[in-house]
């Protein structure tokens, strides 16, 4: 499975590198529409290691930014054309200008969009005091278990940023899904990590289009080297220690 990572969408003249417009987000998903898997299916089959060599694509958007709920769920989940996608908050920041208001996250989570926390203030967890991080943690999860009336179990880290220190506060938290962003493989080097490809707007149709033919074709000689000879989790590990 391939897991792709989006944030804002805007009609034109996008304000950052990680916003695109709405013209390359539907290249994009003419590239990979008879692909999609619902946050549900994705969920289900993600433990199955067959998983991994699978051509399904699982939607996934960052940050709670209102285009999520206007564009994406307006104009794609709610007419079928997207089987639902994962969208993650930074607590603090709903209802800010820009982003979704609660009742809009509340509509999601009652329309086939799986809501995962992304911390409070999207801070850096990697460079928190242990209780920051077990304030971004724990206190996000429970204000969007409040507010949705449903357990939240998966988490995207700010940035993608984490360590070993991190993930296991997660854990211990109650999160059982945790989300990165390297280079879009659903399988992470543990089987609670999960890798996404995050989209910038320099990264066209071709550059999809060639992504979805060979996600490993960009991964370095060191990761290809450590797969084939089974070190490429005790690597990571070391590097996230």
């Amino acid at each position: 499975m391939i897991v792709l990572n989006y944030h804002e969408l805007a009609e034109a003249s996008p304000p950052n590198a990680w916003c695109l417009t709405h013209k390359m987000f539907d290249q994009h998903l003419a590239l990979c529409e008879d692909r999609l898997v619902s946050p549900s299916n994705f969920l289900k089959h993600c433990s199955d290691p067959k998983a991994s060599h699978t051509g399904a694509v699982l939607l996934t958007f960052d940050d709670g930014f209102l285009s999520d709920y206007t564009h994406v769920y307006a104009r794609y989940v709610k007419t079928g054309r997207i089987p639902g996608f994962m969208s993650f908050i930074p607590v603090d920041f709903v209802g800010s200008p820009g982003r979704m208001r609660w009742e809009m996250i509340e509509e999601l989570g009652r329309g086939g969009v799986a809501i995962g926390s992304h911390g409070l203030a999207h801070v850096d967890l990697t460079t928190a005091s242990d209780g920051e991080l077990d304030r971004e943690l724990t206190v996000s999860k429970s204000i969007l278990e409040d507010r949705l009336g449903q357990q939240v179990t998966l988490f995207a880290f700010p940035y993608g940023r984490f360590s070993r220190r991190v993930w296991d506060a997660a854990l211990r938290a109650g999160y059982t899904h945790l989300f990165t962003i390297q280079l879009g493989y659903h399988r992470g080097f543990e089987s609670f990590l999960y890798s996404r490809l995050c989209l910038t707007n320099n990264m066209d149709a071709e550059y999809m289009r060639q992504h979805l033919l060979d996600p490993d074709a960009m991964r370095g000689l060191p990761w290809k080297i450590s797969t084939k000879l089974g070190l490429y989790r005790q690597l990571m590990r070391w590097r996230y220690r």
